[in-house]
């Protein structure tokens, strides 16, 4: 039983090993299994944290590990992605470096999300998991659709998304919480009526489908923020 107290622990520290070895596989230049990597880790991110809540195992050493891990998986990983990128594609040269904003306001937002109390329930920017998972599904759709907007691109292009991106990690406006109180259609209509979407988003478009579901899921949630008070 002792041994189960350390489960969280352990499959964290499998999202942090998914995410070293995507770095290797960027390394190779075999972008696509690197970024499914990114996919792999962020299931491991979300059992961690329902093992811990599960085996009542939590503590901040728990919680300091998971954001170390998020780092990499979901900040350094991506950068590289997104250097590489960069680094194929036209443009003026050293632009490419300019992506790495990504992995360090990632950073910044990791550290401001284990001490800041308003994220107890819901999230304040866009979590770096969300992030990451758009980096990798917008990757795989370039590299492996014919029909893909790879031949248009340029570093400026690249760079310019990095830094949007990068912005939103930190934006001071709630998502809205994906999270069931209950069942019922009444007070659960929202995440009903976009689950539904992003399903058929993915069934129709795959990897594509994927990157729409996070774009609209931030979308969304700006508007609503826009009904509501300044997050302070």
């Amino acid at each position: 039983m002792a041994l189960l107290r350390h489960l969280p622990n352990i499959i964290t520290l499998s999202n942090l090993l998914l995410g070293c070895i995507g770095i290797i596989f960027a390394g190779w230049g075999d972008l696509i299994s690197a970024a499914r990597c990114i996919y792999i880790a962020a299931i491991l991110d979300f059992f961690d944290g329902f093992a811990a809540r599960a085996l009542k195992a939590s503590s901040p050493i728990g919680k300091d590990l998971d954001s170390l891990s998020d780092v990499v998986s979901f900040g350094v990983l991506p950068g590289i992605l997104l250097y590489q990128l960069s680094a194929s594609v036209p443009g003026i040269i050293g632009l490419e470096y300019a992506v790495l904003i990504l992995p360090l306001l990632s950073a910044l937002r990791l550290a401001r999300f284990n001490h800041d109390t308003r994220q107890s329930d819901k999230f304040i920017g866009v979590p770096t998991p969300a992030s990451a998972i758009l980096v990798a599904s917008l990757l795989i759709w370039l590299f492996s659709s014919p029909a893909s907007i790879m031949p248009e691109l340029n570093k400026t292009i690249v760079a310019a998304f990095a830094l949007g991106l990068a912005l939103l990690l930190n934006a001071p406006f709630a998502l809205f919480a994906l999270k069931f109180k209950h069942f019922g259609w009444s007070g659960n209509e929202l995440i009903y009526v976009f689950l539904i979407f992003s399903l058929i988003l993915i069934i129709s478009l795959s990897y594509l489908g994927l990157a729409f579901v996070i774009l609209a899921y931030i979308l969304v949630s700006a508007v609503l923020a826009l009904f509501k008070p300044k997050i302070r």
